[in-house]
């Protein structure tokens, strides 16, 4: 056989398939369809999850398929999640996207899925929504939600079990590792319904709704015939929030057992492996509805994906430390962090290949240039969205929208403090509807000002709480534009009921003053006619000495009174600078 020739037709192979790659790498794919799409998660920025879902959305929406808008927002729920979240988090998002229409919602995981399902026909009416990563589905979650699809995150227990029976036949327990958060509910449901297909094989144990140290205990003792399975442990009883790397590393440092998992976020981070799921096959999938759905195919028509996910995938460091790098693997499965093994390369192609991954790495240099600059005006925007909602929450000032009609369309939650009323129970109500009819008239002039493009500055009004007692508000507002048009006004209101008070109070002690300065200037002349008369009798009527003690007295109450006429003039100068400062 002519071992040249083979080498010579193998290199010409080689290269024309380096050479197709190339081209589709970096050519142009003819666009398809334009619009917005909103991406919702329920984690924060930075969890490999979500990171992953975001660039499988994004590698889709970007792949050719036109001109399309992609938001990305963070509900952040297991960290920030109070019991009033939900609803601040849907102010904030109806304040934020109140002139933006989205062609699809695409929303990750069970928080932001039944946060849409409650504030949906609020936020975003009519709307498609395309779901991923939910892990416990059920058909009645879509009734009276026809424009809702999606694909359920389902990840193989049974796969990842089945593989580790097969590297270990002798396991007898399996120890789950689970929290009590929407996602570690839904995980033991399932769990638990998985259980009895291997009743009388392997008992499942469930760990305690603990702190991570107790949950380390737990597995440090564990008999050498158990695994253990890490679902999800992203907050402990003690409140404490953990990343998935943590919560591995932390888990797998601590377990004399390998541990397994279904979620590929935890490869490399110390579990074994196991038929592992990833973020970026779900958002790759979703973004794939949601294209069909911006084409025109009606979502209920999409049915929802429930198909089991996940391929086998060990890490070989894991099999080494358990002494399982030789036992045998599922079919097909792959083993990450295996040490190289020599190969010999045919010179021509390693030459083709080096020059076509040389142009692949300019163009992946160009695209990550570009992502750089794009994520950075993302994280500037969402600085200054959280700057503003923290001034939002906590200013004492009101700070609110309204509509051309008047209607508040925000209320900052200052609100409930000033007034009683929390943000929702004003959203839609006309703003003349919360003050007294006496100032209704002035009220709608300064709405109708505010639409006609002019700043209100100053205006007092009296505001019913939701007690029934009034208070003073001090409104100031400036209009919106949008493409040079006036779509509604925002401003901030300050209630100013001590400052009236104190200007009543000053009022009432200026007139006060006033009566008894002019008391002081009547009494000097309404006290010295008498004086008069009296002395006139003394010198007519009585001797020398009873006139001389009359006189006597006389002296002392004129220099009385004359010292209340000194007074008087400083009460004067006294009056005149308090009117002045």
């Amino acid at each position: 056989m002519n071992q040249k020739g083979i080498c010579g037709r193998d290199t010409l192979m080689a290269l024309l398939i380096l050479f197709f790659f190339t081209l589709c790498a970096v050519l142009p794919v003819s666009a398809a369809e334009d619009g917005t799409v909103l991406l919702l998660h329920s984690y924060h920025e930075g969890l490999d999850w979500p990171d992953d879902v975001t660039d499988g959305v994004r590698s889709v929406l970007t792949s050719g398929q036109g001109d399309i808008d992609l938001y990305v927002e963070y509900m952040d729920t297991p960290r920030l999640g109070q019991s009033d979240y939900a609803d601040r988090t849907a102010a904030i998002l109806g304040l934020k996207y109140a002139n933006l229409t989205f062609d699809t919602i695409i929303c990750s995981d069970e928080y932001a899925f039944h946060f849409l399902r409650e504030h949906h026909d609020t936020l975003f009416p009519g709307t498609p929504v395309v779901f991923c990563g939910l892990n416990y589905y059920e058909d009645a979650y879509r009734e009276g939600w026809e424009n809702c699809t999606g694909i359920v995150e389902a990840y193989d227990v049974g796969g990842t079990i089945d593989g580790a029976l097969t590297l270990e036949p002798d396991i007898d327990t399996v120890y789950v590792v689970n929290d009590a958060t929407a996602t570690g509910l839904s995980n033991r449901q399932i769990i638990e319904s998985l259980s009895e297909e291997y009743a009388g094989r392997l008992t499942f144990v469930h760990s305690t709704d603990g702190t991570l140290g107790e949950v380390r205990e737990e597995v440090r003792t564990l008999p050498p015939d158990s695994i253990v399975l890490l679902m999800t442990f992203y907050r402990g009883a003690d409140g404490e929030y953990y990343e998935y790397e943590d919560a591995a590393a932390a888990i797998s440092s601590a377990s004399p057992v390998p541990v397994y998992g279904v979620w590929d976020v935890y490869l490399g981070h110390g579990i074994v492996g196991g038929k592992l799921i990833s973020g970026e096959s779900q958002g790759r999938t979703a973004a794939g509805m949601a294209l069909r759905i911006m084409k025109g195919e009606d979502p209920s028509s999409i049915p929802v994906i429930t198909d089991l996910q996940g391929e086998y995938v060990y890490d070989y460091f894991q099999l080494g430390r358990y002494s399982l790098e030789k036992a045998p693997l599922p079919e097909g499965a792959a083993v990450v962090n295996r040490p190289p093994g020599s190969v010999e390369i045919d010179r021509g192609v390693l030459i083709a290949g080096v020059s076509a991954i040389a142009v692949l790495v300019i163009a992946v240099i160009f695209l990550l240039c570009t992502i750089r600059i794009r994520k950075r005006g993302e994280r500037a925007l969402r600085r200054s969205e959280e700057k503003f909602r923290l001034i939002a929450e906590r200013t004492f000032d009101i700070i609110f929208a309204m509509d051309l009609q008047g209607r508040f369309t925000y209320l900052s939650p200052s609100l409930l403090r000033v007034s009683g009323y929390a943000p929702e129970e004003c959203m839609g109500v006309p703003f003349t509807k919360t003050v007294d009819p006496v100032d209704h008239e002035r009220c709608a002039a300064a709405i109708a000002a505010a639409a006609a493009g002019k700043s209100i500055e100053g205006l007092e009004v009296l505001f019913r709480k939701k007690d029934g007692t009034m208070i003073y508000l001090e409104i100031n507002s400036a209009p919106v534009y949008v493409d040079g048009v006036v779509t509604g006004f925002q401003g901030v209101g300050r209630e100013i009921t001590e400052r009236k008070q104190i200007e009543h109070m000053r009022s009432e002690a200026f007139d006060q003053i006033d009566r008894n300065i002019e008391q002081f200037a009547a009494l000097g002349d309404e006290i010295r006619n008498p004086l008069a008369v009296i002395v006139g009798v003394a010198d007519l009527y009585c001797d020398k000495e009873q006139a001389d003690r009359i006189m006597e007295q006389t002296r002392i109450i004129d220099a009385i009174i004359t010292r209340l006429d000194i007074g008087w003039i400083e009460s004067e100068k006294v009056r005149e600078f308090l009117r002045k400062h």
